[in-house]
């Protein structure tokens, strides 16, 4: 009687009907297997999406960002990148002979053009003033205010032009 139920539970087409219980008097019934074919081609989601001519699942690519999203990732971001730049510092005191001074004689020494430098100071900068005005920005939610959606767009702009502004402001120092 086992050997019957682990046939019975080994097949493909597994169908509960032919068990019999204690309720049931009926003897079990012999169903014939269907041949396997001999050539299966599995086809993946999208190969089947297509066959059935479903269109595709909106995307990213016809996602219209919205301003409080990209201020949100920027944040986050910019959190990551200044946390680098303090691992990068603290480890290239330790393994840069003579420290930072002599990191900043080595670019002064390089003779780079000021366009250069001053591009380079301004990603230095970027990072930190929009980190700065964004978390002002988050703190003054925190208090209930510019919390309608013409405030939050509104403060979001004005945490843009002056993060941009105070970073090219540092950059001329």
């Amino acid at each position: 009687m086992a050997l019957l139920y682990t046939r019975l539970l080994c097949r493909r087409n597994v169908d509960f009907r032919h068990f019999r219980n204690i309720y049931t008097c009926s003897s079990l019934s012999t169903t014939v297997s269907k041949p396997l074919l001999s050539h299966t081609t599995c086809e993946s989601y999208d190969e089947k999406n297509m066959r059935l001519k479903r269109p595709l699942s909106p995307h990213l690519t016809i996602y219209e960002y919205q301003l409080t999203a990209v201020l949100s990732i920027t944040h986050r971001t910019t959190g990551i990148i200044l946390a680098s730049y303090a691992m990068f510092l603290g480890l290239g005191t330790l393994f840069i002979p003579g420290g930072i001074p002599c990191f900043i004689e080595t670019m002064n020494n390089l003779c780079l053009p000021m366009p250069v430098l001053f591009a380079g100071k301004t990603l230095l900068a970027l990072p930190a003033t929009f980190h700065i005005f964004a978390g002002m920005r988050h703190l003054t939610w925190d208090s209930g205010m510019f919390l309608s959606i013409k405030e939050v767009y509104l403060t979001g702009y004005a945490v843009t032009a002056l993060s941009v502004i105070s970073a090219l402001v540092l950059a001329t120092m």
